[in-house]
């Protein structure tokens, strides 16, 4: 199966960029990151670009390669990510949301519960027809009406046209497992702990309820206060490891 990554970074978010690119490295040099940067941007001539970026990217990437992650540039590789391209689906999703991060960025959609709300900063496609249609929905008419845009109609897609609700797609969720990515860990961040070179939240009695939860993505969207300045929120041990993954 062929593969790759891709991100989109204007001018002001390079230096996130290159700290994915560094940490992304440490784990899968093999497979590409394709940066989508202010030339690509502007070529595309489109003034709602970065509000359907996702689909417009990926139906073009998906006619050279099999499997394709759109991956925010805010983000540190923290672990492996062989496991996100395993199984049969048509994508792949993560969580938006947790306990303590509701009580600060509040998303509320349709009916879907907004621990199970899914977040466009990390999303692995393989199907050429669900991306098509998620394209087709960002360039309807009905794009302007849905707040956070690709994410909105993403999760229409997700929640409404999944397989074992009579839909044509199979969907995965990548956060249901012991493997966290992205947002779903956001304000957990003082808990984590290092084990054996993987950054770990233990179970406790509020987030993770279930079982330890080893984070392989971080992600930082929103805010401006102390982004990316992961010394403001990890322990002394992972502070280190981070500083590993980041740099060239």
């Amino acid at each position: 199966m062929t593969k790759a990554f891709f991100t989109i970074a204007d001018k002001n978010n390079l230096p996130y960029y290159e700290m994915l690119k560094n940490s992304l490295s440490k784990f899968h040099p093999d497979i590409p990151l394709i940066l989508y940067d202010d030339a690509k941007i502007a070529s595309y001539n489109d003034r709602d670009f970065f509000y359907r970026a996702t689909p417009i990217i990926a139906s073009q990437l998906l006619e050279e390669y099999d499997a394709v992650c759109k991956l925010d540039s805010d983000q540190i590789i923290t672990g492996n990510l062989d496991h996100i391209w395993e199984g049969e689906f048509d994508v792949a999703v993560v969580n938006n949301s947790n306990p303590r991060e509701d009580k600060t960025y509040p998303v509320r959609f349709l009916n879907i519960h907004p621990f199970s709300y899914v977040n466009c900063g990390m999303v692995v496609m393989k199907s050429k027809p669900l991306v098509k249609q998620w394209l087709a929905l960002c360039q309807s008419v009905h794009f302007q009406f849905y707040q956070y845009r690709e994410q909105d109609l993403l999760n229409l897609m997700v929640f409404y046209l999944e397989e074992k609700f009579g839909g044509p797609y199979k969907i995965k969720f990548l956060d249901a497992s012991n493997k966290w990515h992205g947002l779903i860990s956001k304000q957990y961040w003082p808990q984590v702990v290092l084990k054996e070179d993987k950054l770990i939240i233990p179970k406790n009695e509020e987030w993770p309820k279930d079982e330890d939860k080893e984070i392989s993505v971080i992600h930082w969207a929103g805010g401006k206060v102390g982004k990316m300045n992961y010394r403001l929120h990890f322990q002394d041990e992972v502070i280190k490891r981070l500083d590993y993954l980041v740099k060239p």
